[in-house]
């Protein structure tokens, strides 16, 4: 699949918070030592004790400096990094609107005319509606969809695609009830038997939604790292007032979809300094290496995002997130309330460790309150759960030999 020139949207908000940062640094340590501000960080601390008051400016200073050039720097290769994403498609199998339905279980040599489900546990993943599919099929050795394959299941995944005319009025509920759920219902009749559903994220909110409407069709749930309580101490600073979320509403309200650019700079505001970091680590890289690689492939990913449906981002910043309606059982599709799932569903819940998407405090309220789920805690974060070193030993192993056991019960 040809990948356009590497774009890096967020760039201008990256470099506007360093500078704030990094230019403000004499300041603000001169503030920790005097102890009107906490002094965190090992490296911080160090040069507290080890520098007089007259050198920190200047110690600071060239810190500042050496991160700004390693950061710009390790943009400059990415940029200059030719890259292509090569991996043959899966089939499409199933279309409603953007969407496709693509089948990763005919990647396992069968007769593609007509593949076989006897004896096979059947998939089905849903990613969120702002991501591309394709961080669960990044590269060859690091895609949790091809992984299933070789342990005998049969996973199909739901690419949601780019918002057309047909969704442009869609909110959250719309999606679950006019292509998630008919996805179930066709995969449920092609195979013949129950599926398990898999969510990733806010996927992992609309699966929850569509087992609630499609229970029968539905024979076990996994979410992965999805949202639940957004009331989470994490999320505290986002927590606006009544006039505030009244000017949030009013912004959507004004236009058909909320940009990719948008969305991507929320989430770094809830962890400003990640995109300095990540792209310093890269410039310390060898550029010949897989890790180099690695990362521009998930680059690549990051920054190929989907834009929101007005109503979509209404529910997911005011609905979700200012009113908390999935903690407080108020979220309502096709007039159900979306609970957590019931104690006859088995129910396996990947909850990462140093998620900043979806902190643990987040996503830990669901697992509490889902009776008999199986529960990991992977060490890694929100995408590196999925694409990580150990993501293979942290999630893909466990959830496929989960799958493999309650299918013998």
């Amino acid at each position: 699949m040809p990948q356009t020139p590497p774009t890096l949207p967020t760039l201008p908000l990256h470099l506007t918070l360093g500078a704030i940062c990094w230019l403000s640094s004499p300041f603000g340590l001169q503030c920790a030592k005097n102890g009107l501000l906490p002094l965190k960080g090992k490296k911080l601390r160090q040069l507290s004790q080890n520098h007089e008051n007259e050198q920190l400016q200047n110690v600071i200073q060239d810190e500042a400096k050496t991160r700004l050039c390693e950061m710009l720097s390790g943009v400059i290769r990415y940029i200059d990094t030719p890259y292509s994403r090569t991996l043959p498609e899966a089939p499409v199998v199933w279309r409603r609107g953007a969407a496709r339905l693509l089948d990763y279980g005919q990647l396992g040599g069968q007769d593609i005319e007509n593949p076989s489900y006897s004896g096979k546990t059947v998939v089905l993943f849903v990613p969120s509606l702002i991501n591309r599919y394709y961080i669960l099929d990044l590269e060859e050795k690091c895609s949790f969809l091809r992984h299933l394959v070789s342990q005998g299941l049969y996973p199909l995944v739901l690419d949601w695609g780019t918002p057309s005319a047909a969704e442009n009025g869609f909110d959250c509920a719309d999606y679950v009830t006019k292509i998630l759920a008919p996805a179930i219902d066709f995969i449920a009749e092609i195979s013949g038997q129950p599926i398990s559903l898999a969510g990733y994220c806010m996927g992992g909110v609309l699966a929850c939604a569509a087992a609630k409407l499609r229970r029968r069709k539905i024979s076990s749930l996994a979410l992965l790292a999805a949202p639940w309580d957004f009331h989470a101490p994490e999320f505290a600073s986002f927590v606006l007032e009544k006039n505030w979320q009244a000017e949030v509403e009013k912004h959507i309200a004004g236009r058909e979809t909320l940009s990719a650019d948008v969305i991507l700079s929320l989430f770094y505001l809830a962890d400003p300094f990640i995109f300095e970091q990540k792209f310093r680590r890269f410039y310390g890289l060898n550029p010949n290496s897989e890790a180099a690689r690695n990362f521009v492939s998930l680059e690549r990913w990051v920054n190929d995002g989907v834009p929101m449906t007005a109503q979509v981002a209404r529910d997911c910043l005011i609905g979700w997130a200012q009113e908390n309606l999935l903690a407080n059982g108020e979220w309502r599709v096709a007039g159900k309330k979306i609970t957590p799932p019931p104690a006859s569903l088995p129910t396996f819940i990947a909850i990462p460790k140093k998620d900043s998407v979806v902190p643990p405090s987040c996503a830990a309220p669901l697992a509490r309150v889902t009776k008999h789920a199986h529960v990991v805690r992977p060490s890694a974060g929100h995408v590196g759960m999925i694409v990580g070193g150990r993501a293979k030993q942290e999630l893909w192993l466990p959830y496929s030999n989960w799958l493999q056991t309650i299918d013998c019960n």
